[in-house]
C-alpha cells in the first residue's frame, strides 16, 4: 500500500514542496533562476544552504506606501443573521475575550445598528469594541465555501479586556486564520516522510501506524526512558491531557519536557515551596494594591491589556527590578515608583537586602506573619525534601537574612549595581507604616526576568520578601507569577520521578531530557509544538547533537533504494536507533528550523480550527471556539496522539470529540487551582455537555478552582484567602541562599570585552513569531532579531543602528558541562534601555533558527535543584560586521518614553 501511495503522491508533493521551498528563496532574496539552478543541482538541501546555514530562512515582507484610509463602505461588515461565536487572544497569559462573526462570501452588513450583527452604528469609536479595522478580518473555507470573519475584542466584556481594549497582537487574530491567498499559505496539511532531502506525502494510515510501531519497538527494544516527548504545557486542555495520558499514564517515561524548559517540573519552585500558587492573584488585586514588588516583568511589552487596563489606572506605585530601563520602569519612575536596574543574576542580593532593612526596622507585617506563616510544629510535618531542606521559620529567616553582611545594603549594592538608597527607599515603601498607622498595601509579582536567572535562589528569596509585608491571598497583597502562555496544562497522570537518573543531595528530581539526549540515552523524540532546540541553553550544541542523531546517523531513506514501501521504512529506522541513532517525528502548524530534523512530519489542527478550553493568568476558563476547517488533512493535537496510542494497544483513547477529553480531563482537575468538576456535573445534570455550559459563560468565563452550590457554579476570585498549600495551611518561608550560586556567577560573569547577553519579548510579537511572520502587519516593524547596546558599548565598537553584529562566546556550557564556541548575528539597537555592560535579544527569535538564537550563548548547564536554563546570563563579545538592510527600513526611536 505505501509503494502505491507514495508513488502517486510524490509528483504532487513535490510540486507544493517546491512551491513552499521556492517561497522562503525568495524571501532570502534569491532570484528565480538561482533557485531553479541550485535545485537541479543539489536539491533543496543546496537551497537551503544559499539561504544561510542549511536553515529555513526568516521570511520578509516589501514594504509598501502606508495606504490612504478605506471609506467605511469597504470595510465589511458582518450581517444580523452572521453566526456569533465567543474565543480568547490566543497569545500571552492575560486571554483577553474576543467574538468571531461568521458568515458567507457574498453577503454584507450595512453601517446601520439594524443592518450589521454588531448592532451599531458606524463609524464606531476606535477602541470600542465595535470598531472593525481591516487586519481582523480574513476569508476562511468551512465545509468547502467561502466565509468571511471577523474577530474582534468583546467590546460588552467587564472583564480581563474591559470594554473591548486589546494589544496589537489580539487586534490581528484573524490575521491567524489560514487563508490560501496570503502568507498563511504555508500551513502543514498532510502527513510527510523524509525521503533523502525531501518531505513526500503520505497517507494518515501511514504515518499512524509508523508513529506506533517505531514506539512499540523502541519501548520493546530499549525501554521508556529511550521514548522521549517535547511538548507545550499551554496549548488546551483537551490537547496537553491527551499527550500526558500517553507519556506518563501508559508509557510512564521520565523523558518528558515543556517546550522552554529541558525537565517536569514548576518554574518557581520558591512560591510552590512556600505554598504560594503561580497564579494566586486576581487581576482587581494588581488595582487595589498601593505598592507592586515587580521583578523580572517587561508588564506592558507582553502583557499589554493586564496593565492597561488593571495596573495603569490603579496608581500603585511600582519597585521595578530589571535590567532594561523598559516602558514599565520608566513608568514606574514617572509614577513615583523605583527602577532598581539590577545587574543580571543578582536579583536574589537584591530581595534579601530589602528583606534586611525591612527587618532592621521591624516594618514586617507582624500580624500576618503570626498568624498565616509556618512554625516548627508546621515544619515537622512537611515531607517533601525541598521544604525540609530550604523552609524556615520567621526567627530561622530573620536570624539567616542578618547574620550575612552580604545583605547591608552597601555591600548589596557592589553585587546588584542597585544604589543602597534605593535598597532603602524599596523596603520603605514596601512596609515602612503610613502616617496613619496603617500598613501600605503591598503586592508581589514575578516573571521570567526573575526565574530565568539563578531559579531556586531568586524564586525563594523574591516569596520570603512577599511573605515579609503580608503578599498574599488578600485583597490588593497578593503575590503571583505575571505569567507567560495561558494555563493550559491538565496532566493525566503524575510524573515517573522514580524513574529519574537526576538528583540533587541525594534526593530524585526531574530528569533533563536534553543532557539525556546529548549523552545518547534516547532512540525517539516526538516535538509537539515547540521549536525544542532554539529555545533551550547552549542551542547550538543541542542542535549539533541532534542533527547528528537524526540526519547523519546511518542509514538514511533514499530515493536511491528504489520504491519503498513501509516495511522497508521501519526496518531503515530502526537499524539507524541500532546504531546509536534517533528518529524524530515533529507535530506542527508550520515548517520551522526543527523541520530539518523530522523523519515524519504530522500536520496539526490549532486556534480556531477546534473547540479547546483552558484558563487565563487569573485562572478564568472560557471556550475557544472552532471557527473554520482546519487546512488540508491537519488534525488536533488530542485527535493524533490517541490515534497512535490506540495503534500502539493502548486503552482510553476512544474519544469522540474534544468534548468529552474535556470532560473526562475534569476529573484529573479535582483538587487542583484548575478545578472544574462542578462544571462538568451541573452540565451533565442538565443534559448538555461540558463544552455548551462552558460555551454559555461567554467571554467572561469563569474563576477556577469552582465549586457548586445548588445548581449555581461559583468561581475563585483569589486563592489563599483562609489558606496556602503547605502542610497545615500555613506560608512557609524559604531560603535564598546567594553563595549557593555566587560561584557560578562569578565564574561564568562577562569578563574582558565581553557584555552580558540577556533577552527580552517586544510587545508586536509573540514568541517564535510563528504567526508574526506571517502577519506583514506586524512583521515588518521588526523583521529581524535586535540586539539592544548602550550607546557607550556601541560607541566603544563602533557600532549604529541598524549595523549587523556577531555576538560570540568561545565558553558555552554544553549541557555535560564542557566548553564551546557559538555565535548569533542581529541588528544593533542604540538604547540606552540597557546599562553600559548589558546587551539584550529577542527570545528564540525566527522560529526555531539556531543562527538568530540568542540561547546561542546561554549556559547549557542548569539550577542543580529543579534543571532549569539560566537564559537571562548569556554573554559574548559584539562586533559590528557591516550595514544591514534593515537601517532605513526599521525605525530605531526609544521604546521606553513613558
Amino acid at each position: 500500500m505505501v509503494e502505491k501511495s507514495v508513488q502517486k503522491d510524490r509528483v504532487a508533493s513535490q510540486k507544493v514542496e517546491e512551491g513552499q521551498l521556492w517561497e522562503q528563496a525568495r524571501a532570502a532574496g534569491m532570484s528565480r533562476r538561482t533557485f531553479l539552478a541550485l535545485l537541479a543541482a543539489g536539491g533543496a538541501t543546496a537551497v537551503l544552504a544559499a539561504c544561510g546555514k542549511g536553515l529555513a530562512p526568516t521570511p520578509t515582507f516589501t514594504p509598501t506606501p502606508t495606504p490612504a484610509p478605506l471609506p467605511i463602505a469597504q470595510v465589511v461588515l458582518p450581517p444580523p443573521d452572521a453566526k456569533v461565536v465567543t474565543t480568547a487572544c490566543d497569545y500571552c497569559v492575560v486571554g483577553c475575550g474576543y467574538k468571531a462573526y461568521i458568515w458567507p462570501v457574498g453577503k454584507e452588513g450595512g453601517p446601520k445598528s439594524s443592518e450589521n450583527s454588531l448592532k451599531v452604528d458606524f463609524p464606531a469609536p476606535v477602541l470600542s469594541g465595535k470598531w472593525v479595522s481591516p487586519n481582523m478580518h480574513n476569508v476562511i473555507q468551512i465545509d468547502g465555501t467561502p466565509h468571511h470573519v471577523i474577530v474582534i475584542p468583546d467590546g460588552d466584556t467587564r472583564v480581563v479586556n474591559v470594554g473591548g481594549d486589546h494589544s496589537v497582537r489580539g487586534g490581528t487574530l484573524a490575521q491567524k486564520l489560514y487563508n490560501p491567498e496570503k502568507p498563511t499559505r504555508d500551513r502543514l496539511q498532510h502527513p510527510q516522510l523524509r525521503v533523502g532531502d525531501r518531505l513526500v506525502t503520505i497517507s494518515w494510515d501511514e504515518a499512524l501506524d509508523l508513529v506506533a510501531d517505531l514506539s512499540r519497538h523502541v519501548l520493546d527494544k530499549y525501554g521508556e526512558l529511550a521514548w522521549g516527548m517535547k511538548m507545550y504545557s499551554y496549548q488546551y486542555y483537551e490537547n496537553t491531557y491527551t499527550l500526558t495520558k500517553l507519556a506518563l499514564g501508559k508509557i510512564k517515561t521520565p523523558c518528558l519536557a515543556p517546550h522552554d524548559k529541558p525537565s517536569w517540573g514548576d518554574d518557581t519552585p520558591g512560591l510552590s515551596d512556600a505554598g504560594v500558587d503561580a497564579f494566586s492573584a486576581a487581576y482587581e488585586d494588581w488595582r487595589q494594591a498601593e505598592v507592586i514588588y515587580v521583578s523580572g516583568v517587561s508588564w506592558y511589552e507582553t502583557k499589554t491589556i493586564m496593565f492597561q487596563e488593571w495596573v495603569a489606572p490603579g496608581g500603585a506605585k511600582l519597585i521595578v527590578v530589571n535590567p532594561r530601563r523598559d516602558f514599565t520602569a520608566a513608568f514606574a519612575e514617572k509614577r513615583g515608583g523605583l527602577h532598581l536596574q539590577v545587574v543580571p543574576g543578582t536579583d536574589t542580593v537584591l530581595n534579601n537586602a530589602i528583606a534586611r532593612v525591612i527587618l532592621e526596622n521591624g516594618w514586617e507585617d507582624q500580624d500576618f506573619i503570626r498568624q498565616r506563616t509556618a512554625t516548627a510544629e508546621d515544619l515537622a510535618q512537611e515531607t517533601g525534601w525541598r521544604r525540609k531542606m530550604f523552609g524556615m521559620t520567621f526567627e530561622q529567616y530573620r536570624d539567616f537574612i542578618l547574620a550575612d553582611d552580604t545583605y547591608r545594603p552597601e555591600n548589596a549594592e557592589k553585587i546588584t549595581g542597585v544604589p543602597a538608597d534605593k535598597i532603602r527607599k524599596a523596603a520603605e515603601l514596601m512596609a515602612k507604616p503610613l502616617p496613619d498607622g496603617r500598613r501600605p498595601r503591598a503586592s508581589s509579582m514575578l516573571e521570567k526576568g526573575n526565574y530565568w536567572g539563578h531559579n531556586y535562589e531568586n524564586t525563594a528569596s523574591f516569596t520570603s520578601l512577599g511573605l515579609l509585608v503580608g503578599a498574599g491571598g488578600r485583597p490588593g497583597q497578593a503575590m503571583s507569577r505575571a505569567g507567560g502562555h495561558q494555563r493550559g496544562m491538565i496532566s493525566a497522570a503524575s510524573y515517573p520521578i522514580d524513574k529519574s537518573a537526576d538528583t540533587y543531595q541525594g534526593n530524585k528530581i526531574e530528569l533533563n531530557l536534553d543532557r539525556w539526549v546529548v549523552n545518547g540515552n534516547a532512540r525517539f523524540m516526538w516535538v509537539i509544538g515547540t521549536t525544542w532546540l532554539a529555545a533551550m541553553g547552549a542551542s547550538q550544541h543541542l542542535g549539533q547533537v541532534v542533527r547528528r542523531l537524526t540526519r547523519e546517523t546511518e542509514p538514511q531513506l533514499s530515493l536511491l533504494e528504489g520504491a519503498l514501501n513501509l516495511n522497508r521504512v521501519k526496518e531503515v529506522l530502526k537499524t539507524r536507533m541500532g546504531n546509536g541513532g534517533m528518529v524524530l517525528v515533529q507535530q506542527e502548524i508550520y515548517a520551522n528550523a526543527l523541520t530539518e530534523f523530522a523523519d515524519i512530519v504530522l500536520p496539526a489542527a490549532t486556534w480556531g480550527e477546534e473547540d479547546f478550553s483552558r484558563m487565563q493568568g487569573e485562572r478564568r476558563l472560557r471556550i475557544y471556539s472552532r471557527i473554520m476547517d482546519p487546512p488540508g488533512e491537519a488534525r488536533p493535537d488530542w485527535w493524533i496522539v490517541a490515534q497512535a496510542a490506540k495503534r500502539m494497544g493502548f486503552d482510553g483513547f476512544d474519544w469522540g470529540d474534544s468534548n468529552d477529553v474535556f470532560e473526562e480531563a475534569s476529573e484529573r482537575s479535582r483538587g487542583t487551582v484548575h478545578d472544574y468538576a462542578a462544571l462538568v456535573e451541573l452540565a451533565r445534570s442538565q443534559g448538555k455537555r461540558g463544552h455548551e455550559l462552558l460555551r454559555e459563560l461567554g467571554t467572561t468565563g469563569i474563576q477556577c478552582p469552582i465549586k457548586l452550590d445548588g445548581d449555581q457554579l461559583v468561581g475563585t476570585v483569589r486563592l489563599h484567602t483562609d489558606k496556602f498549600g503547605a502542610k497545615g495551611g500555613k506560608a512557609i518561608l524559604v531560603k535564598g541562599d546567594w553563595n549557593n550560586v555566587k560561584p557560578f556567577q562569578e565564574e561564568f560573569a562577562p569578563k574582558g570585552d565581553e557584555l552580558w547577553v540577556t533577552n527580552m519579548r517586544l510587545n508586536e510579537h509573540w514568541q517564535t513569531q510563528f504567526d508574526d511572520m506571517r502577519i506583514p502587519y506586524r512583521w515588518e516593524r521588526f523583521p529581524v532579531n535586535i540586539l539592544e547596546v548602550n550607546p557607550r558599548d556601541a560607541t566603544a565598537r563602533g557600532i549604529e543602528s541598524g549595523d549587523w553584529v556577531v555576538v560570540e562566546n568561545d565558553q558555552v556550557l554544553t549541557q555535560t558541562g564542557e566548553r564551546y564556541s557559538a555565535q548569533f548575528k542581529a541588528v544593533a539597537y542604540v538604547t540606552d534601555q540597557v546599562p553600559p555592560g548589558v546587551t539584550c535579544s529577542y527570545f528564540n527569535f525566527g522560529q526555531g533558527r539556531l543562527d538568530t538564537a540568542a540561547n546561542s550563548v546561554v549556559p547549557g548547564m542548569t539550577d542543580p535543584i529543579n534543571n532549569r536554563y539560566r537564559f537571562k546570563l548569556g554573554k559574548g563579545r559584539v562586533t559590528r560586521v557591516g550595514e544591514s538592510e534593515f537601517k532605513h527600513r526599521m525605525s530605531f526611536v526609544p521604546r521606553n518614553l513613558a
